[in-house]
């Protein structure tokens, strides 16, 4: 771990074929996360406050996730037709509401979710919870990657 995380940090572990998110709290050394209401290995997520030793779940470390002050402008894409155009221009859009939130708003931001249910992999995962706590951006670049090889794949 290179960086000490700060209060209202996301971060992520390595999960092997996929990352898990969580929004880290310092003054208590938990991360507020989609887990399943039994543990990590129950996948009927719920957002819940756990240890970081629970979100962790036997890895190692983590990554901080870092986030620019401003949104990243994204080009528009000429050529894109399809679903890869469309895909392109909801990104575009989402990128209104972007606001970098400090890391105490991003722990409220996250605290004020506590117990919600609803998780959708595709939808509503953990990564989605996470960027939208310290951006207001519902976004997760796991499913954005798996929609662009689904993109390119249907040309």
């Amino acid at each position: 771990m290179a960086d000490e995380p700060q209060n209202g940090d996301v971060i992520r572990v390595n999960r092997g074929l996929y990352s898990h998110y969580g929004v880290y709290v310092a003054d208590s050394n938990h991360v507020i996360h989609y887990t399943g209401a039994t543990g990590p290995n129950d996948f009927n997520g719920i957002v819940r406050e756990t240890t970081l030793a629970e979100f962790l779940n036997g890895a190692e470390d983590f990554t901080i996730c870092h986030f620019p002050e401003r949104p990243q402008n994204i080009p528009l894409a000429y050529g894109v037709k399809g679903l890869g155009k469309i895909l392109h221009l909801i990104r575009i859009m989402k990128m209104t509401d972007y606001h970098l939130y400090s890391g105490e708003e991003t722990v409220r931001r996250a605290r004020s979710r506590l117990g919600e249910g609803g998780y959708n992999l595709a939808l509503n995962n953990c990564e989605h919870f996470a960027v939208w706590c310290k951006t207001g951006v519902k976004d997760s670049s796991q499913v954005n990657n798996i929609l662009d090889v689904i993109a390119k794949l249907l040309g």
